[in-house]
């Protein structure tokens, strides 16, 4: 799962880095250093920390749960120095919270990227037994654990963390975080989505897309499949549209570099 992260990582760096715009971004391998050493910062040990924390709320599907589950990554956020607040909907007859923590761009506040993962997890007996770990605590411990290396970066761009409550009610926490956002007409340029990305089995994966529908990354793990003799760590697969040809280009040339997985860039009409 490490190595997910510091892909995840790279990409955010090139969206909040290396440039906010989505057109023609060319390759600037002088921030090399800069995102080496966040990549280098990424640590084992809290991943698996705050996943076992989790793993003892014993389950995250109750609405009692997922409150004190909610308050508990709130203190997380704040012990980072990382501003948080809670986003409170409605939901049958009770009040939830997503947990949204943001870092403030340095050149283009108003553009937005954002990490999310969900929080809640759910099981044959959700009520009494659903721990998570994999859905979805790797990827709430990579939100925490992004947003930890995050903060020491001046990035240019605005990167937003949510931790969504009720993705398995429906998607009702996002679902709510997203009408608003449109509602307040955020300039949201592209979002990770992170949900079992600790999981090693035949294929599972991870999305990135852009608001606008200009580019899509696919993490997946392919190890039990025909390709397993060609991708034995994976495959990253980085598509998009032709418009976006040079930042595909130039995601790609990244991802492989930092990453140590096989990578394939994709450009068509249809990768949107």
């Amino acid at each position: 799962m490490s190595r997910k992260i510091l892909v995840i990582l790279e990409v955010v760096f090139l969206w909040s880095i290396l440039g906010c715009q989505s057109d023609n971004v060319e390759t600037n391998y002088e921030k090399n250093d800069l995102i080496l050493k966040a990549l280098n910062c990424v640590s084992k040990e809290n991943i698996y920390k705050t996943v076992e924390e989790l793993q003892k709320f014993e389950t995250r599907y109750s609405w009692e749960k997922q409150d004190e589950v909610a308050n508990y990554l709130f203190k997380r956020f704040q012990a980072y120095g990382i501003p948080v607040e809670f986003d409170e909907y409605d939901f049958r007859g009770k009040k939830w919270k997503n947990v949204i923590a943001t870092i403030d761009g340095k050149k283009e506040a108003g553009a937005i990227y954002m990490v999310i993962a969900h929080f809640d997890s759910i099981s044959k007996q959700p009520e009494v037994n659903a721990p998570g770990a994999d859905d979805n605590g790797s990827g709430t411990a990579a939100v925490l654990e992004i947003g930890r290396i995050l903060i020491e970066v001046s990035s240019d761009a605005t990167v937003k963390l949510g931790v969504f409550s009720n993705e398995e009610q429906g998607g009702s926490g996002s679902e709510h975080f997203a009408r608003k956002a449109r509602e307040r007409n955020l300039n949201i340029r592209g979002v990770i989505n992170l949900d079992i990305i600790g999981f090693n089995g035949s294929y599972k994966g991870s999305e990135i897309r852009n608001m606008g529908g200009d580019i899509k990354l696919k993490l997946k793990t392919i190890k039990n499949r025909p390709l397993k003799s060609l991708y034995l760590d994976g495959i990253v697969v980085i598509a998009g549209r032709p418009p976006n040809k040079e930042l595909v280009k130039t995601a790609s040339a990244l991802t492989q570099n930092y990453s140590k997985l096989k990578v394939k860039a994709m450009v068509g009409e249809d990768c949107g």
